[in-house]
C-alpha cells in the first residue's frame, strides 16, 4: 500500500525543559553565595570567561559544580561536548547529569550528528521522546532493523506519541512496515477514549484507499453517534464487526446506559457477540446505572454483576446498597469482594455498620473493635463508634545527625542547604529526592531527621514518603511556621490542627507547590479564590505569585476555610469537601442525597479525589491534634448526628 504521511498533531511534543532561575534575596549572603550568584549572572549575560574566573575562587563551595552545569546548559554548544561528557562522567546517574544529557541529545539530533549522539548517550534513555531520538540515530547509523522493531512496538498505543517519534515513524512507514492492518488495530485501540477524536480521524485518513477504508469510516461515524450502531454497521459476524459493536456499546453506555442495554441483545445476535464481549458491555452499563443510582435497574444490575469479576464494580454496588440503607445487601456484596481486598478495614467497618443496623449489637462491637486498631478513616470511625482511643500507632523517629554531620556523610546535603538559602527550592528538592533514591531505609529516616532539625519541613515529608515510613508520624506530619499557623487559627477561631491538616493534604507542606490548574502555595489557593478572600479582608492581591509566601498563603487560606466552616455550621466534613470540590458541588451532592448519615455520605462522594481528600483531612486533623498535644476527638457530636 502507499506510504503514509504523518502530521505533527498526531505525535505532539510532550517535553518541557526545566530551567531554574536565580532568585534575588534580601537577607545577608555569605561571600561564597555572592560570588556564586555573580558567576551565574555572568553566564546568563554570555560572559562565560568571567564566570569561570569566579568559579576558580570558590574552592570547594558546594554549588561550584552548578556554575559548570549552567555554563554548559544555558549556552549549549557542540564544541563543549567533551566538557559535557566529563561533567556527566563524575556522576552519570545524577540529577544534573540527567538534565544535561537530555539537553545535548536534542542538540546533537538537531544537527544530525547521529554517530556522535550514540557515542555520547551510551545506552537507551528512559524518557520516550529521547528514546525515539535514540532509535532514529540507530536507524541513521545503519541499525535499521533494531529501529524498526522499536517503532513497531511503539505504534500500538491508545494515545498520540511525542513529536520526536515522527521521523522514526516516517522511515518505518517508507520501509513498508506500517500496514493497513496495524493502522486499523490502532484505531480500535484508540476508539474507546473520548478524547482521541483528532487521532482517530487522522488514522482514518491513513486508511483511505485500503481494504479497511469502509470500516474505518463507519468507526468514525460511530464515534460521533454510537446510538446509530445497528443502522451504521451492517450485520456481520466477523471479528472486526464484533469488536466494533462491543466497543460502540461500551461508549454508548457512558452516556445512555438504558439505550445500550436495549441495543445489546439485538447487537448480540446481529454481530455474534461472544461472551467476553457481552460481559464488557454489561459491566459498562452496570457501572453507569450504579453511578446514576438507578434503583429501577437494581435487579438487572445484580444479575449482570453475578457474572462480573471486577472489584471496582462490586465496590460501586456496595456504595449503592449503603445509599439505600440496604444492610443485608451490604453484607452480601462484601462477601463478593475478592479475598485479597476483603481484609481492607473499610469492609470490616461496613460489616459492623450492617450488623448494628440489623440489631446484632455484640457482633457489631466486635467488628468495630477489630477495625479500630488501624490508623485510617475507617479505623478512626470504628474507634469513635465504640468509644475506643484513636489508634495512632506511632513509631518514634530516631536520628542523631546534625546538618553538618549529614554533610560530611552526604555531600549532596550541602548542595541542598545552599540551594535553599538561595531560594532555589525546585533544584533543592531535585537534589534531595535524588539523594533519597540512593540510600537505604535507615539513612532515609536519618535524612528526614536532619531535614526536621534544619526546618526543611517539606523535605522531611518527602523523606517519609520515599521511605514509606507511614508510622513515623513526626516525619510525616511536621509543624512548620508554628507561630503563623497558631496566630491565624486563633484569629479565625479555627483549629490549628485543621489548618495543618489541610496544608499537609494540599501541598505536603511545600510553600512553592503549583497544581496543574493553577492553585498555589501551602494551602493551594486558586488565584480567584485568593483574590476574593483578600478583598473581603480589605486588601487587593496584586499578583498570584505572592501566594508562595507562606504567611500570606496561610492568612488567606485560613480566612477562606473559616468562611466555609461558617457556611456549614462548623462542620469540618462539609468544609473539607467544599475546599476541594467547591461549595456548589457540595450543595448539589447534599440536594441529591436527601439526608444521609455522615459516613454513608462521605463513602458516596462522586469524586474519588474529594472522597479521599475528606477522609485524609479528617485523619490528618486527628494526628495533628496529637502532635500538638491537644485532646484527640475524631468527630464532634454535631458532625456525627448531622444528616448530609
Amino acid at each position: 500500500m502507499a506510504n503514509f504521511r504523518f502530521s505533527r498533531f498526531l505525535f505532539p511534543c510532550a517535553f518541557a525543559v526545566l530551567l531554574s532561575t536565580i532568585t534575588s534575596l534580601t537577607e545577608a549572603r555569605t561571600p561564597q553565595q555572592t560570588l556564586y550568584l555573580q558567576a551565574i549572572d555572568a553566564i546568563r549575560s554570555g560572559q562565560s570567561e568571567q564566570a569561570r574566573a569566579i568559579r576558580s575562587r570558590l574552592g570547594d563551595y558546594p554549588l561550584a559544580l552548578y556554575i559548570d552545569y549552567y555554563d554548559l546548559y544555558l549556552s549549549p554548544d557542540l564544541t563543549k561536548l567533551d566538557a559535557v561528557s566529563q561533567f556527566i562522567a563524575q556522576d552519570p546517574q545524577g540529577l544534573l547529569a540527567g538534565r544535561l544529557t537530555a539537553k545535548y541529545i536534542r542538540l546533537l539530533a538537531s544537527n544530525g550528528q547521529w554517530d556522535s549522539l550514540l557515542r555520547f548517550i551510551g545506552r537507551e534513555p528512559k524518557s520516550l521522546d529521547l528514546r525515539c531520538t535514540y532509535y532514529y540515530a540507530k536507524w541513521a547509523t545503519g541499525a535499521k532493523q533494531e529501529a524498526y522493531q522499536f517503532a513497531d512496538d511503539l505504534w500500538m498505543h491508545n494515545a498520540s506519541r511525542p513529536g520526536e517519534c515522527d521521523s522514526l515513524f516516517e522511515e518505518w512507514n517508507k520501509a513498508g512496515l506500517l500496514t493497513a492492518e496495524k493502522v486499523w488495530q490502532r484505531m480500535l485501540l484508540v476508539y474507546p477514549d473520548t478524547k482521541t477524536a483528532n487521532l482517530l480521524n487522522h488514522l482514518d485518513g491513513l486508511l483511505a484507499g485500503s481494504s479497511y477504508a469502509v470500516k474505518s469510516g463507519v468507526l468514525v461515524q460511530l464515534f460521533q453517534n454510537p446510538s446509530s450502531l445497528l443502522s451504521l454497521l451492517p450485520p456481520a459476524q466477523d471479528s472486526d464487526s464484533r469488536q466494533m459493536a462491543a466497543l460502540t456499546l461500551k461508549r454508548l453506555a457512558s452516556s445512555d446506559p438504558a439505550n445500550a442495554r436495549t441495543l445489546l441483545q439485538q447487537a448480540r445476535q446481529q454481530y455474534g457477540l461472544q461472551d467476553e464481549e457481552v460481559l464488557l458491555v454489561e459491566g459498562a452499563i452496570a457501572r453507569e446505572f450504579m453511578l446514576e443510582r438507578v434503583a429501577d435497574e437494581r435487579s438487572w444490575i445484580d444479575t449482570a454483576l453475578m457474572r462480573q469479576h471486577d472489584p471496582a464494580l462490586i465496590e460501586l454496588r456496595l456504595r449503592m446498597a449503603l445509599w439505600e440503607s440496604d444492610w443485608q445487601g451490604v453484607k452480601q456484596w462484601v462477601k463478593r469482594i475478592p479475598d485479597s481486598a476483603r481484609s481492607d478495614v473499610r469492609w470490616t467497618y461496613w460489616l459492623a455498620r450492617a450488623e448494628e443496623a440489623q440489631g446484632k449489637t455484640q457482633h457489631a462491637k466486635a467488628l468495630y473493635r477489630q477495625a479500630s486498631y488501624e490508623r485510617s478513616f475507617y479505623g478512626f470511625m470504628a474507634a469513635d463508634r465504640v468509644g475506643a482511643p484513636i489508634p495512632l500507632n506511632r513509631v518514634p523517629l530516631r536520628g542523631a545527625l546534625s546538618v553538618s554531620q549529614a554533610i560530611q556523610q552526604w555531600p549532596a546535603v550541602a548542595r541542598v542547604k545552599e540551594l535553599l538559602a538561595l531560594g532555589e527550592r525546585d533544584m533543592a528538592r531535585g537534589e534531595w529526592n535524588y539523594l533519597l533514591g540512593q540510600v537505604e531505609y535507615d539513612n532515609k529516616l536519618e535524612l528526614g531527621s536532619v531535614a526536621l532539625k534544619a526546618k526543611w519541613y517539606d523535605l522531611a515529608v518527602q523523606a517519609s514518603i520515599n521511605a514509606k515510613a507511614w508510622d513515623v508520624l513526626e516525619l510525616r506530619f511536621p509543624t512548620p511556621s508554628p507561630s503563623t499557623f497558631a496566630y491565624y487559627a486563633k484569629s479565625r477561631s479555627v483549629e490549628t490542627s485543621l489548618l495543618y491538616a489541610l496544608a499537609r493534604q494540599e501541598s505536603a507542606l511545600y510553600p512553592y507547590a503549583q497544581s496543574p490548574v493553577g492553585a498555589s502555595g501551602l494551602m493551594q489557593l486558586m488565584p480567584a479564590t485568593a483574590a476574593h478572600t483578600a478583598r473581603k479582608l480589605g486588601f487587593e492581591l496584586e499578583d498570584s505569585r505572592q501566594l508562595i509566601d507562606p504567611e500570606l498563603n496561610i492568612r488567606l487560606g485560613s480566612a477562606y476555610l473559616k468562611e466555609l466552616l461558617d457556611n456549614y455550621g462548623g462542620n469540618r466534613i462539609l468544609a473539607a469537601a467544599a475546599y476541594n470540590a467547591g461549595p456548589g458541588r457540595v450543595r448539589q451532592w447534599r440536594r441529591l442525597s436527601g439526608g444521609k448519615p455522615f459516613d454513608i455520605w462521605v463513602e458516596n462522594i462522586p469524586y474519588r479525589e474529594t472522597r479521599n481528600y475528606v477522609q485524609n483531612v479528617m485523619v490528618f486533623n486527628a494526628i495533628y491534634k496529637s502532635r500538638l498535644r491537644e485532646p484527640v476527638r475524631f468527630l464532634t457530636d454535631k458532625e456525627r448526628k448531622t444528616m448530609y
